[in-house]
């Protein structure tokens, strides 16, 4: 039995939205395992240039910040993530990147990040935007942090066979396609592209799995 079915529907859904302690590590860990096909394909479509800054929204234990600077030539890292469990893991890893001044992680929220206003190239989060339960606040931020023309780009759970804990009183927000489109648009972002797709996910001692997923693509 993995991490993740030990616990009840609701302690996977908290600990999802804030990974706390001892079970919020370990469930990262799982988490990385399960999603590194995903991660990376994300990570590939943000199509990183040499000298971009790049914002990452919910980034966990930080495992996926190497893979953002293998992207290209002094690409400039910065993360925020709600849980301290999470920014003082991710902050261990990545130690040699915050030393040398090349990454950095904030304890803040979405929808008010410590950053000036065009700070980034960049901007992506995965299974991060089903949480949000007032998304054009948080979207309204990520425009106002990105440059003009700069990339958003968000996978998250789609309410088609969405998982059993999945639900509102967990505080989950699932949303179809079209109404993450309006609420983009809303935003004031351009060129958006809404899809939903089926993604493989890895189980750690068992088969893949197939699951319903939607990508948030636009430009500010």
């Amino acid at each position: 039995m993995t991490i993740f079915e030990a616990l009840s529907p609701a302690e996977r859904a908290r600990q999802l939205a804030n990974p706390e302690g001892a079970i919020g590590l370990a469930l990262a860990e799982w988490l990385n395992d399960t999603n590194r096909q995903a991660t990376t394909e994300l990570i590939r479509l943000l199509a990183v240039e040499a000298g971009h800054r790049v914002l990452e929204i919910g980034f966990g234990n930080g495992r996926a910040v190497p893979i953002v600077m293998a992207q290209a030539a002094d690409v400039h890292y910065a993360g925020v993530d709600i849980s301290p469990t999470m920014v003082a893991e991710a902050r261990d890893f990545n130690a040699a990147l915050v030393q040398a001044g090349r990454a950095g992680f904030d304890l803040a929220s979405s929808h008010a990040m410590p950053f000036d206003t065009g700070s980034f190239d960049r901007v992506f989060a995965i299974g991060v935007v089903h949480f949000w339960a007032e998304p054009l606040a948080s979207l309204a931020e990520v425009r106002r942090v990105l440059r003009p023309g700069g990339l958003m780009l968000m996978g998250c759970l789609a309410p088609e066979g969405a998982p059993d804990f999945a639900q509102v009183e967990y505080g989950f927000h699932l949303r179809a396609a079209p109404e993450w489109d309006d609420l983009c648009r809303s935003s004031g972002f351009a060129d958006v592209d809404v899809r939903l797709l089926e993604i493989s996910q890895s189980v750690p001692g068992g088969s893949p799995i197939r699951r319903s997923s939607i990508r948030l693509q636009a430009r500010a």
